[in-house]
């Protein structure tokens, strides 16, 4: 007869708190697929990390090539700074937004080039104006810009300056239009490719209420950032025939939306002409298209509904107070007079 098993007592070992979430032999976890993806998004993200010569494949060459990597980047986005700084400066380098580059699609726009001697105005020190045809113009310099206008002029007083601008027109009813100009930058030789008194317009060729000559319409682009979010346009007056299809649009209430006339995307040079406060057609950019850019509408003031002001105005009103009325006799208790 085989001899009785021994059964011997074995004491258990403590477990330790990163083992008391381990699978038992019976909970048996297939971790290879895991494995295969990591390993697989580590291999996908050594592949897109520009090297010079070949894959890293030690811990090393991959800190280094990270590092690398790291400075060019910064160096970059360093070089793209310095661009935008250049470009916005007040001494005259041209503005962002007249970049010479080609352009896919229609925008709107509109830009020209002044060349003449800035004078401050007197009466409103701080404000400056240009002579054009015997006529003053406003000039507005925004922003930063202002600081460095301020040093040109009080460094060169008596400097006749070529500026890059956007015309701006103050249309009022039954009034004369008022035509300033906002100036981008300023030079004392002309870098662009306009002639003095020529501009650049990119616009819908229509009639507004307030003037009778047609105009252009320059409205907000649809990346285009407002901070005020009013999205106003700029009407610009405009003298202009021409031989093809084309004509201004002309909004009638009494006509039905579907068989309204067509508005006309115009892209052409126009020259100031400052006795008629107005542009006149030299030629086209473009052909005149029924395609019209994507662009932010204009948001009308409704005072007191939609319109932050209203809601403002609104707030600091002062509540009317409410009157008490008289108690009758039979409500004051006894023993007490009014």
């Amino acid at each position: 007869m085989s001899p009785k098993p021994q059964i011997r007592t074995l004491k258990k070992k403590p477990t330790a708190p990163t083992e008391t979430n381990k699978p038992g032999r019976n909970t048996e976890v297939d971790i290879s697929e895991t494995i295969d993806k990591a390993s697989t998004k580590t291999k996908q993200a050594l592949q897109q990390q520009p090297t010079a010569t070949s894959t890293a494949t030690t811990t090393e060459e991959i800190k280094e090539e990270t590092a690398n990597s790291t400075n060019d980047l910064n160096a970059t986005v360093t070089a793209v700074a310095a661009t935008d700084i250049q470009s916005d400066t007040g001494n005259g380098s041209q503005s962002t937004d007249d970049s010479e580059v080609d352009i896919d699609k229609p925008i709107f726009q509109a830009i020209g080039t002044l060349k003449g001697k800035p004078e401050e105005d007197k009466e409103n020190p701080g404000q400056f104006f240009i002579r054009l045809g015997g006529k003053r113009y406003g000039l507005f310099i925004a922003g930063y810009r202002y600081q460095a206008w301020l040093k040109q002029i009080a460094a060169n007083p008596d400097q006749t300056i070529f500026m890059r601008v956007y015309p701006k027109c103050l249309m009022i009813p039954r009034q004369a239009v008022k035509m300033y100009f906002q100036v981008a930058a300023w030079e004392a030789e002309n870098p662009w490719e306009e002639a003095p008194g020529m501009f650049k317009f990119r616009g819908i060729w229509q009639f507004v209420p307030q003037v009778r000559t047609p105009v252009i319409s320059v409205y907000r682009n649809h990346n285009a950032i407002d901070p005020k979010g009013k999205f106003k346009g700029t009407h610009i007056p405009v003298l202009m025939r021409r031989d093809d299809e084309s004509a201004p649009f002309r909004f009638n209430p009494k006509i039905a939306k579907e068989d309204l006339p067509p508005r006309w995307f115009v892209q052409a040079k126009f020259k100031f002409i400052p006795s008629r406060d107005s542009f006149g057609f030299s030629e086209d950019l473009e052909p005149p298209t029924k395609k019209i850019p994507y662009y932010k509408k204009p948001i009308k003031e409704v005072p007191g509904k939609t319109n932050e002001k209203g809601a403002e105005n609104n707030s600091q009103k002062p509540s009317p107070k409410k009157l008490e009325k008289p108690k009758k006799k039979s409500e004051i208790p006894s023993g007490k007079k009014l």
